[in-house]
This record gives C-alpha cells, structure tokens and sequence, in this order.
C-alpha cells in the first residue's frame, strides 16, 4: 500500500467511484436488510465507512461530524432501525466528506504525511501518510461488504 499523496489521491478516487456504483439503484428500503442476524446492513456499513473517511479529512486538518456519528464506530453494536440516519443522510454526509477531503489534499505536504502519528492509530509505517494508506485500504475492504450486499439483495454486480 502506497503512502504517497499522488496515490492516495487516486486511490480514494477510485474507490468513491466504487462507492457510487455499489450503491445505485438499491432503493431504500432495502439499506437495512441484513443477511443474517450477526450481519450489518448496508446502511451500516456504508456509515461506517464514510465515518472513517472522515478521519482521513481530520488527519489533513478538515472538519466533519453528525450527530449520529457513533453509531457506525468500530465495533458499535447496531441499534434499532429506526435510530439510523435516512439512507439520504448517509449518501449525503458521504459525499460532503468526499468533497472535504477532495479540498484537504491540496494543502497536505510531505512534511506533514511524514509526520508520526500518535501511539495506538493505525498506521501502515507509523506516519500520517501510513494512516491515510491504512484507510484507504479499510474503505476499500468495505466497499467489497457492499459490493455483496448489493448482489445478494439482487441487484448485480458493481463492477465488471
């Protein structure tokens, strides 16, 4: 995994590319369907992922937060459906924190992905960078889960 700015750019592009075409057409009503009771849903997963996103956005010196931000946090046991956010807000906080880290890249330098990050982050080699790798790389693993939502709610594949 690359730590680079050029690569990471590239690659958080390409996964919100993903993102919008695993995502399409699935109507709402099915975002909270799980395929088993230890499963999450849709919606879960892509809360999760858009809340971790977010991180990459503080890491680069942004801001984002909802209200309803803790309960897609690692390791939250879902609540009941109705204490979700809609389906709208989730796709629209996604796309508000993809335009916020869109306009952190610019400003990130060298310097400061080469910085250490704080002890306990996660980090592919211990730098700010290596923590934007590390989240890169843990959308990327979600957007597998939705890409098999998406087909087991039958709606095909995403990609190819």
């Amino acid at each position: 995994m690359s730590t680079d700015l050029p690569t990471l750019i590239n690659q958080f592009q390409f996964n919100n590319r993903i993102y919008e075409r695993t995502v399409e057409g699935i109507p709402p009503e099915q975002w909270l369907i799980q395929a088993s009771r230890e499963s999450n849903h849709l919606l879960w997963v892509v809360g999760h992922a858009a809340v971790t996103r977010a991180a990459a956005v503080r890491l680069l010196g942004g801001e984002w937060s909802a209200p309803w931000q803790s309960l897609f946090t690692r390791g939250q046991q879902r609540v009941d459906n109705g204490q979700y956010p809609s389906v709208g807000e989730v796709q629209q906080a996604w796309n508000e924190i993809y335009r916020r880290l869109e306009s952190a890249f610019p400003t990130a330098s060298l310097e400061s992905l080469s910085k250490p990050v704080e002890k306990g982050r996660p980090s592919i080699d211990g730098t700010v960078g290596g923590t934007l790798g590390f989240l890169c790389l843990h959308e990327s693993y979600h957007l597998g889960q939705m890409g098999f939502i998406r087909k087991w709610l039958g709606h095909g594949q995403a990609l190819g």
